[in-house]
């Protein structure tokens, strides 16, 4: 009969499941889509105005793309995501590849569960019309 240790295997399991935390405090999954003709990138940080209403953006403009982001952050390992740090600067990275001037915030949406906070934004990218 085959001796099997125990404590091996359970530090084996302790570490993998401590791993797995650490691992998963903090994600990003960013959908991107380009609309119309494809501009040249702007680099990942370029000067560009986030916006929260129509009103705010300039009256000549072409829309040229959309982002859909949704943050996760663990309390412990990676902080609070929010929609003003994380989410703003996602929109703009992403929308500086696009080659935007301006993002609108369409839709946005901050909770928590247990020890994980959220933010999910929905916005639209725009170039300004010549």
């Amino acid at each position: 009969m085959q001796r099997v240790e125990v404590l091996p295997r359970l530090l084996l399991f302790a570490s993998s499941a401590a791993l797995a935390t650490v691992l998963s405090a903090c994600s990003t999954t960013t959908n991107v889509t380009p609309l119309g003709l494809l501009q040249p990138s702007k680099g990942e940080s370029c000067r560009l105005q986030i916006v929260k209403t129509q009103q705010e953006l300039s009256a000549k403009r072409e829309l040229i793309g959309k982002i859909e982001s949704h943050i996760q952050r663990n309390i412990f390992f990676g902080g609070r995501a929010t929609l003003l740090d994380d989410a703003y600067a996602e929109l703009r990275s992403k929308a500086c590849q696009l080659g935007g001037d301006f993002v609108l915030v369409d839709d946005y949406m901050e909770s928590s569960a247990a020890e994980m906070t959220h933010v999910h934004v929905w916005a639209s990218v725009f170039k300004s019309a010549r």
